[in-house]
């Protein structure tokens, strides 16, 4: 598990202390569900008005980050300038981490966060505990398909491709990579870099080609000699430095960011299909303290001002008005984001498979 990053700039929660650690009564918010239900069928004047009144009582939301605190630090800066009567107390850390804690604190009757952005993929898991609730916002209407669910319990705000990111010093752009069979090739071997948590990677392997195909293209890219290492920021910085040939995973935004700065670095969209990483959601605690607070967060998040300011990060965003132009265009190509669906009662089988068709660890 990763240990939780607190921001320095940041108003972060010191949960410790025992006002905070005070659990809320169960009784507290098991009708906050048919309270926004009601607020949101309010025209959108009166909508708002309803929700302001009741954050500027609350005075705070809580969100547990599972994004860079960089990129975050930038949605809190304008998220409190549009709402100066709210105080945005964020937690971080990685999303397996967040997520248990999600669960340990909701089996525990102590709720303390509002809302929690991790992969979609998790939606199974968080519904059978009871830890979510729906949320049915009409800035979903904004969203691309895709990107939310019919029940109402996700709401997209991004999602990341997934690039064969390379060393420009090292690897010539025309003899780079372009497609997964090209990753089979000798020359290869050993070369690859991969994080030791991209099962979303594998999900849209074997969703792509289906379970068969795509479980013996996995191997033999196991077999490749792959250097795991954790963290894709971690893994470009690696890339750009030298240390390893080629990411088969790179985040997009990281790409972008770093070939902007300077570093020896370029990338490719993969063919036949863009794997992407899990569909991350805005997720609403079944138990918010402070649920009108935790409404505006998530509007704000799923607005085209949140998006915007996401997409400037290099995201590829949810709201269907914001687009990339130029050679960070996804276009027409096919990009298969893992079904929650699917792989949410499979997540523990997914990772098993990781493990011994990429990670080669026998007995996985």
């Amino acid at each position: 598990m990763r240990d939780f990053v607190s921001f320095g700039m940041l108003r972060v929660l010191v949960f410790s202390l025992p006002l905070l650690c005070l659990a809320v009564p169960e009784s507290w918010g098991q009708n906050q569900e048919a309270l926004l239900d009601e607020i949101n069928k309010l025209p959108e004047s009166e909508r708002q008005g309803r929700l302001i009144a009741g954050a500027k009582k609350e005075g705070a939301v809580t969100w547990y980050v599972a994004m860079n605190r960089a990129y975050a630090q930038d949605l809190i800066n304008a998220f409190e300038a549009q709402y100066p009567f709210i105080k945005v107390n964020a937690l971080t850390g990685g999303g397996g981490g967040l997520l248990n804690r999600v669960l340990a604190e909701h089996r525990a009757k102590s709720f303390q966060y509002d809302v929690f952005n991790t992969r979609s993929i998790t939606i199974n898991t968080l519904r059978k505990a009871g830890a979510i609730m729906r949320y049915r916002s009409p800035y979903r209407n904004s969203l691309r398909d895709g990107f939310y669910d019919k029940e109402g319990y996700l709401n997209g705000i991004f999602a990341t491709p997934l690039v064969f990111i390379f060393n420009t010093k090292l690897v010539n752009r025309k003899e780079a990579p372009t497609s997964i069979e090209d990753l089979l090739q000798p020359k290869w071997s050993g070369k690859m870099a991969m994080d030791d948590e991209s099962f979303d990677w594998l999900a849209g392997l074997l969703d792509y080609y289906g379970e068969a195909k795509g479980t013996e293209l996995a191997g033999k890219i196991g077999q490749q000699k792959l250097n795991v290492r954790r963290g894709p920021t971690l893994l470009t910085q690696l890339v750009a430095a030298g240390e390893f040939f080629l990411e088969i995973d790179g985040h997009h935004q990281e790409a972008i960011a770093k070939k902007k700065a300077g570093a020896p670095i370029d990338y490719h969209f993969p063919q036949p299909f863009v794997p992407a990483k899990s569909l991350i959601p805005i997720y609403m605690s079944s138990r918010a303290p402070h649920p009108h607070a935790a409404a505006l967060m998530a509007d704000f998040l799923m607005s085209k001002k949140g998006q915007e300011i996401m997409y400037g990060h290099g995201r590829w965003v949810g709201h269907k008005e914001i687009t990339a132009k130029g050679p960070d265009d996804i276009g027409d190509r096919k990009v298969v984001i893992p079904s929650p669906e699917k792989w949410g009662d499979r997540y523990q089988e997914l990772i098993g498979l990781f493990n011994k068709l990429l990670l080669q660890k026998s007995g996985a």
